[in-house]
């Protein structure tokens, strides 16, 4: 295939994958990165059709604006990617600086050393690019859910070859000249190996937005929208796999419940109860231990599994959950001082099989009543019933 035909198919390939990505934009989050990946392959392609149209000896506006296309293309990726693995990606502002920045350059590469100077500055800039891009997806694969490190470390694999091939041949223009590079074997190889990188990107993006797709639907069914926290299906899940271990830990349940909750709905809203629910939850996730877990598992109810805990820590664990509640400043719609919010809590005795969860849960519901019955704001553990006043 001449090289020729194989731009004008990598052109059309890279405008339709901008095309796919638009509309797969349409359907995700604003700031998700896709629609930059959407109008980064759009110039891509549109800049390849321009150099074939422009012919060999394009003026010097024409080729700025190919050269700048591309470099756009390329940094739409890799902000685009930033975005959507929840990294900063630059404002707008900054992005008209690099342009300028790279007009300037490229009027001063070519002065100095015509064609082989515009070559060698754009290859060596998409290089730059190309590795940041690279780089990127490999210090952001460790943090990211296990359905998404694969097509990330694809993507290290195939950015880092081409930024690779792509700084050799920048490197070369000022040593062979434009012609060998454009037209001879490594002109063919170097097009071919980007044709098909532009392919399986094209392919990879794609894998990475049904994985994060995949992942987030798994999440919505173990977790509860509203608070992040697990819900009664996560919730099941965990307890059923903690049960299963080889080795498994006893847990103690803590029962915990907001009080008064339905007078916050009632005098400022359900925004203000959504706020006030959120806030409670971020306060309990951030007091418990990291082998902890725990579920909203009522409209104002949540439940804490305390693993391998004895009674003292236990209860240690409820006082610490009791004080970060009543410490809040909520600060709710339309409300100008801050609201002040108490929860009752119920502690089971220890369970050491998933029938035993199912009796212990039964056990730190009734306490949890004891304490409301006892005035509210207070602790009371199962068996003896002791209340603590706070």
């Amino acid at each position: 295939m001449d090289q020729t035909t194989i731009i004008i198919v990598l052109a059309v390939h890279l405008v339709c994958s901008g095309a796919l990505f638009w509309l797969i934009g349409r359907a995700m989050p604003p700031h998700s990165g896709v629609n930059r990946w959407a109008l980064g392959a759009v110039l891509f392609g549109l800049a390849y059709a321009g150099r074939l149209l422009a012919g060999p000896t394009p003026t010097w506006p024409a080729m700025l604006l190919l050269d700048g296309a591309m470099a756009l293309a390329s940094l739409l990726f890799l902000t685009g990617l930033r975005q959507f693995v929840a990294l900063p990606a630059g404002r707008w502002p900054l992005v008209a600086l690099f342009l300028l920045g790279f007009a300037a350059v490229h009027a001063l590469a070519v002065w100095s050393l015509a064609a082989a100077g515009r070559h060698m500055l754009l290859n060596l800039l998409l290089s730059v690019l190309y590795g940041t891009l690279a780089a990127e997806a490999l210090r952001a694969r460790p943090r990211q859910a296990r359905a998404l490190r694969p097509p990330l470390l694809m993507l290290v694999l195939m950015m880092g070859s081409l930024a690779l091939l792509t700084l050799l041949r920048g490197l070369a223009f000022p040593l062979v000249g434009t012609g060998p590079l454009h037209h001879g074997l490594f002109g063919q190889l170097y097009y071919g190996y980007a044709s098909l990188a532009s392919v399986m990107l094209g392919l990879n993006l794609v894998w990475l937005v049904f994985a994060r797709l995949n992942t987030q639907l798994a999440e919505l069914a173990s977790h509860d929208a509203l608070t992040r926290l697990l819900n009664r299906n996560g919730l099941d899940d965990v307890v059923r796999r903690h049960f299963a271990a080889r080795e498994s830990r006893p847990v103690t349940l803590l029962q915990i419940d907001i009080d008064h909750f339905k007078r916050v709905n009632d005098n400022h809203g359900h925004a203000a109860g959504d706020a006030v629910l959120r806030e409670i939850a971020a306060a309990l996730s951030a007091s418990v231990r990291a082998s902890d877990f725990i579920a909203r598992t009522g409209g104002e109810e949540f439940l804490v599994g305390c693993v391998a805990a004895d009674d003292g820590v236990a209860w240690a664990l409820a006082e610490r959950l009791l004080a970060a509640v009543r410490r809040l400043d909520i600060r709710v719609p339309g409300v100008k001082v801050p609201l002040h919010c108490t929860v009752s809590i119920g502690i089971s005795r220890r369970c050491n099989d998933k029938a035993g969860w199912e009796r212990g849960w039964a056990e730190a519901d009734e306490a949890l009543y004891a304490a409301k019955a006892a005035g509210r704001d207070r602790i009371v553990a199962a068996g003896a019933m002791r209340a603590d006043l706070r």
